[in-house]
């Protein structure tokens, strides 16, 4: 996946730093926080596949919780849609068998985190992975 990233931007010009970063109230009150990632790649002529077996088997993402602390996996659902239909937190997000580069083919992942812990702070050890794939 050398030039595939998930971006903060439809244009593939921000890609994501790091972790899914959120802030949540010790209240609840915050709710559930929705927002939109895109995965792809601004270079142009590049294919990512499965490297498992490639335009066979699909590309998958999870969630990650790489800390004792903060919010788990759970806590993530992912979505192709932004109404989440039948999703559940946690689960890993099939986005097909193969992403073509450029703007125009970045997949929109649609991510929402309902904190489960109640404790106040910024969530940061959350982030986004995808299954073993190989770029041509």
């Amino acid at each position: 996946m050398a030039s595939f990233y998930f971006h903060t931007d439809a244009g593939l010009t921000a890609p994501l730093a790091g972790t899914l970063d959120f802030a949540q109230s010790v209240d609840g009150s915050t709710g559930a926080q929705v927002a939109t990632l895109y995965f792809g790649s601004a270079s142009s002529g590049r294919t990512l596949r499965a490297a498992s077996n490639p335009g066979v088997d699909s590309i998958v993402l999870s969630v990650v919780d790489a800390g004792a602390g903060g919010s788990p996996a759970g806590d993530v659902t992912l979505a192709l849609e932004p109404t989440f239909s039948g999703r559940v937190g946690g689960a890993p997000l099939n986005i097909g068998v193969q992403v073509n580069s450029g703007a125009a083919n970045a997949v929109p992942i649609y991510v929402r985190v309902q904190d489960s812990t109640g404790v106040i702070g910024i969530n940061t050890d959350i982030s986004l992975t995808a299954t073993l794939c190989e770029e041509t």
